[in-house]
């Protein structure tokens, strides 16, 4: 079962990203690399990557894995 408090939180933290940083999420929770997220957002890879280092440090998680986890406490998934 999931802790309110932790899901709440969460929520919270999703709630800080900008749009672009909320799209490049949800694609990478859909497990696109980031030569098909640059693609399809016509932005370049490395403006991609640049992206993704944000979303990490402010969901404060360090892997792929950890952002899909937020996704499904978050019931996005």
């Amino acid at each position: 079962m999931i802790d309110a408090r932790k899901q709440l939180s969460n929520i919270e933290l999703l709630a800080t990203l900008a749009t672009r940083e909320r799209q490049v999420f949800d694609f990478i929770v859909k497990g696109m690399r980031t030569k098909e997220i640059s693609d399809v957002l016509t932005i370049k890879a490395n403006t991609v990557s640049t992206i993704k280092k944000v979303i990490f440090r402010k969901l404060k998680v360090n892997s792929n894995i950890e952002l899909f986890k937020i996704a499904q406490e978050c019931n996005l998934v």
